[in-house]
């Protein structure tokens, strides 16, 4: 046989092969997508409220800015060169939570011009315990933006899962935060929910996450929740 014939067939050979392979994974890609439950935004909207219900405390939680100022009945007291502060106190009394500043002189032989803002009755509503919150709690906006069903495990268990974006609201928001200026200073304050930052807009406070569920049993869960679920002992009968 002539090397050019032995050649040809070898690559036909492994084109072959080749094709095989290509044509497995397409039938086990096609199984494993008709084994898996399609998820829907629906689905997974109930899933996280029942994870709200049972597990995720954490949404309703109130949302606080905790900076180092108390937050409370006794004024403010900042040095007058202290601009960041200057400023961040400004935008509250733009909010309506104390008064526009008043001149003074800080105690002790190294005496200092301050400026004092005095709380005004709103913010006892919203202050105390070191912190200020702009809203009683979370809520649960939206899911959209579905991924590919995919294997995923948890504590050594296979399950279908699907990555989603998550989109939460403030729930009982301040009525101060639509203030000029004070929403867009406020959002720069917070610490991340969850590994993501709010932010302000014209269409309102939101905040995006990028999370994965997983289906366990009947339903859809995220599955932080079902790894938490699985590693909580079970409970010993009364």
């Amino acid at each position: 046989m002539a090397p050019t014939q032995r050649k040809g067939r070898k690559a036909f050979a492994m084109g072959a092969l080749v094709l095989g392979a290509v044509a497995v994974l397409g039938v086990a890609t096609a199984l494993w997508s008709q084994m898996t439950p399609g998820a829907t935004p629906a689905d997974l909207q109930t899933g996280m409220e029942a994870a709200m219900a049972e597990t995720d405390g954490a949404a309703r939680d109130p949302v606080c800015v905790a900076n180092g100022l108390a937050y409370d009945e006794q004024p403010v007291n900042v040095q007058a060169d202290n601009s960041a502060t200057l400023s961040w106190m400004d935008t509250l009394v733009s909010a309506g939570l104390y008064a526009a500043p008043e001149d003074g002189v800080s105690g002790g032989f190294f005496s200092q011009p301050i400026r004092i803002y005095r709380p005004l009755p709103l913010l006892a509503d919203w202050g105390g315990a070191r912190r200020l919150c702009i809203a009683k709690a979370v809520r649960l906006e939206r899911i959209a933006n579905l991924g590919r069903s995919e294997n995923m495990r948890l504590a050594g268990k296979a399950y279908p899962g699907v990555a989603a974006d998550v989109r939460w609201a403030l729930d009982t928001p301040a009525p101060w935060l639509e203030a000029p200026g004070v929403g867009e200073a406020i959002a720069r304050e917070l610490p991340s929910w969850r590994g993501a930052r709010w932010t302000a807009d014209a269409q309102g406070w939101h905040l995006a996450q990028r999370r994965q569920f997983v289906r366990t049993e009947d339903r859809w869960m995220p599955s932080d929740a079902v790894a938490r679920q699985t590693a909580s002992p079970p409970r010993s009968p009364m």
